[in-house]
């Protein structure tokens, strides 16, 4: 390929040797990858490859000669006018509309100080991205100063556009050089469009005008990288000189789709195709840039439908008037006339809004230009006649494997039915009936909800329903296992149709159907036993997942263990005893006679006479008609007062400091704290005051204090303080419930 013949004056050497050197920015050039996935290995710009290099030379060739003549120097306030445009006669078409200034700039303008710039009164920028080389070997560049200049102009304000310099020959390379300028856009946002800078090379000859492209094949290459940008997200447009808009490619056709750029260093121009951009010259000065730059006027264009629109409801179909020109419709919804958000969109002039729950409707005419939707003036909004009945008593059953039935009340005035299903992230629309049931049917049923509409005779819709949670296959709950002497006990599954028992051990794997709630095991047979509830669907059994594990080796006789009792708000508790059939309460008199007073299966017996009296509890089993007993527990009296006023002295970080008030003749006191879970006992102290730490996440602390003594043989306890929040209230408690001994016991 040749390059300009003729050597360069001296003029022109001094002017480029005076210039700021043009170097790459600190940005690191390696592998980006775009928004689809490619890969592009981005190199700087190699000069003799960057036809818009030639350019720039010959710009500096001219203010060297300009500066030197007369005619230069009595010009030398053209740049001046250039930048504010006065001297142009702007085409009648744009009458009435407003304008504003763009400079295009590329790594030729070497550093920028954008603040400047946009101090003088400029708001918007193209920036060069990129070119590809117009050798035969057509290399994709990145333009040197492109990531500093995006960079600099959105951090000062700027509105930014880009533009990519081509060479393509082929609607593939078009393509390409789109996916280029999309994986180095992928971290920028753009207030302007994508160019497709489509021009022959000055002072030599490039690939493009090697290649003998029709013109029908040249227009295609801006359509093929404008519909690729597009495909990211971005707004399109061409750039392009007035002879090849009009000569080389079908200027009028492509603006039809895309915005248009039109260079043209002329006061006026002439051009019958749709434009909204002119550049005018590129002897602009601007603050903030050396030496001179292209500068462009933007015309304000609206390319929105201009028809307007009436909108009718008759039943469930919304219609209205055609647009002249318009690409599609989109109709919006709102339930209280005011706030409307996007219910779907239209390419007719009609659109169903079953399905769709608003009290008004309303309709937009867009035009798809340049990779955005331009609306056109709301329609009249159009209220939906109302119906305001509920459906209620919603209820669930399983009616097959994968199948459930759906059943509810009768809705006053209601003809259909509507039912949907969510899981929480989209809903469906999964039938309609005009009875009062319906089955649903579909894999992992549990994940979703399901609710009705109940719709009148006119078809308008009446208040969703409550949402119901659908079940499994299997049991909607796990059973909780116990051991009871040699006897498995196990919670309730309300819609279990049975049980199965397995065992695990030396012997081998067992499984036992059971109908109750109670298993014995063998006493032979010493392994690990679980539980899982199950339901027959079809012949088919479907079971929960599994309980927690028993491990057996065994039963002692009498029960292996020490009791210990404890006296809580009312009542008596103790641990469990895994050997224990029952446990036996006694009251102890005066005279030390131990009166059995109740027999109990588990570990906590409610009393009215719990103060003043002392008791004491033992573990028992049986075998072969003889009863086995364990040790007597300790004893137990509530004889002292409740410890009053505990109060909260000090919180820092995740501690807290409490106090109370003390209590006579006690020996210790107990601090039970409750995390949200139940009350645990957390320390015994001698004194009146405890430092609780721990608390730094938890969204909940209280804590309660009671006193005890010991003498005798018998531990004196008095009764609970009240409840102090550490953090929270009574209201904000996950557990409800004041006191839970069983976590004491586990």
């Amino acid at each position: 390929m040749n390059f300009i013949k003729a050597a360069a004056s001296a003029a022109i050497a001094a002017v480029i040797c005076s210039c700021a050197a043009i170097s790459a920015t600190a940005d690191t050039f390696g592998e980006i990858i775009g928004t689809d996935g490619q890969g592009f290995e981005f190199t700087t710009v190699d000069a003799s490859q960057d036809a818009e290099y030639l350019k720039y030379r010959h710009e500096l060739f001219l203010q060297a000669a300009s500066s030197n003549s007369p005619a230069g120097r009595i010009k030398s306030d053209f740049p001046e006018l250039c930048a504010y445009g006065s001297y142009l006669t702007h085409d009648s078409r744009f009458d009435g509309m407003d304008r504003d200034f763009c400079i295009d700039v590329s790594q030729w303008q070497s550093y920028i100080d954008w603040k400047a710039v946009k101090a003088s009164g400029i708001d918007n920028c193209i920036i060069r991205l990129g070119v590809r080389g117009y050798g035969s070997a057509g290399t994709l560049m990145i333009d040197d100063r492109y990531f500093e200049n995006i960079r600099n102009a959105k951090a000062a304000g700027m509105n930014v556009g880009v533009y990519f310099y081509t060479q393509a020959i082929s609607e593939a390379e078009a393509r390409e050089e789109a996916d280029y300028c999309a994986a180095a856009l992928k971290d920028y946002s753009l207030e302007l469009p994508v160019y497709y800078d489509i021009e022959s090379v000055d002072y030599d000859y490039g690939r493009l005008d090697h290649a003998g492209l029709s013109y029908k094949q040249k227009t295609a290459l801006c359509s093929a990288f404008c519909d690729r940008i597009e495909s990211y997200g971005y707004q399109s447009g061409v750039y392009a000189n007035l002879y090849w808009l009009t000569s080389l490619i079908d200027g009028p056709s492509l603006g039809m789709n895309y915005k248009t750029w039109v260079a043209a260093y002329l006061s006026s121009i002439n051009y019958g195709g749709i434009y909204d951009m002119w550049q005018y010259s590129s002897q602009a000065s601007i603050d903030g840039i050396y030496g001179n730059v292209d500068i462009s006027v933007m015309y304000d264009v609206d390319y929105s439908p201009t028809t307007a629109l009436k909108a009718e409801l008759d039943g469930k179909k919304l219609s209205w008037n055609k647009a002249n020109g318009a690409d599609g419709y989109t109709v919006y919804g709102s339930n209280d006339g005011s706030s409307f958000t996007a219910a779907g969109d239209a390419e007719g002039c009609s659109f169903d809004i079953t399905g769709s729950n608003y009290s008004f409707y309303r309709v937009a005419a867009y035009n798809y230009f340049a990779g955005k939707r331009h609306y056109g003036h709301n329609s009249n909004n159009v209220a939906v006649k109302t119906y305001s009945e509920m459906t209620e008593g919603l209820s669930v059953k399983r009616s097959g494997i994968d199948r459930v039935m759906l059943s509810w009340q009768p809705t006053d005035g209601a003809a259909s039915y509507e039912v949907y299903t969510t899981d929480g992230s989209s809903t469906n629309l999964v039938g309609n009936t005009a009875e009062t049931s319906f089955e649903i049917s579909g894999k992992n049923l549990q994940e979703f909800r399901a609710y009705v509409r109940p719709y009148n005779a006119d078809g308008i819709g009446g208040k969703v329903s409550e949402e119901i949670e659908l079940p499994a296959n299997t049991p909607s709950g796990i059973p909780s296992l116990e051991r009871v002497g040699t006897k498995l006990v196990w919670t309730n599954v309300e819609d279990a149709d049975g049980y199965i028992v397995t065992f695990s051990g030396i012997s081998g794997v067992g499984e036992t159907r059971v109908d109750g709630n109670s298993f014995y095991m063998d006493e032979e047979r010493d392994g690990t036993y679980y539980v899982q509830a199950y339901i027959m669907l079809e012949g088919r059994k479907f079971r929960s997942e599994a309980s927690n594990t028993i491990e057996f080796k065994g039963i002692s006789y009498p029960p292996k263990g020490e009791l210990v009792l404890d006296a809580g708000d009312g009542e008596l508790v103790w641990n469990k005893i895994d050997d224990a059939q029952g446990y036996v309460v006694y009251e102890i008199s005066a005279d030390g006679e131990e009166i059995a007073v109740a027999v109990v299966n588990g570990c906590r017996y409610a009393t009215d006479k719990l103060t003043g009296t002392v008791y004491s509890v033992r573990a028992y089993n049986s075998k072969d008609g003889k009863d086995f007993y364990t040790e007597m527990s300790n004893k137990v009296v509530v004889s002292l007062p409740e410890v009053t006023e505990a109060k909260l002295e000090s919180f820092s970080g995740d501690t807290a400091i409490i106090s109370w008030d003390g209590i006579e003749d006690c020996d210790e006191y107990r601090v039970y704290v409750d995390l949200g879970k139940g009350y645990k006992l957390y320390t015994s102290v001698k004194g009146t005051m405890a430092v609780i730490a721990g608390l730094k996440d938890a969204e909940f602390a209280s804590v309660r204090v009671k006193g005890y003594s010991c003498k005798d043989d018998v531990v004196s306890y008095g009764a609970f303080s009240n409840q102090l929040y550490m953090i929270g209230t009574e209201d904000s408690r996950p557990q409800q419930e004041v006191f839970s001994f069983e976590d004491l016991l586990k």
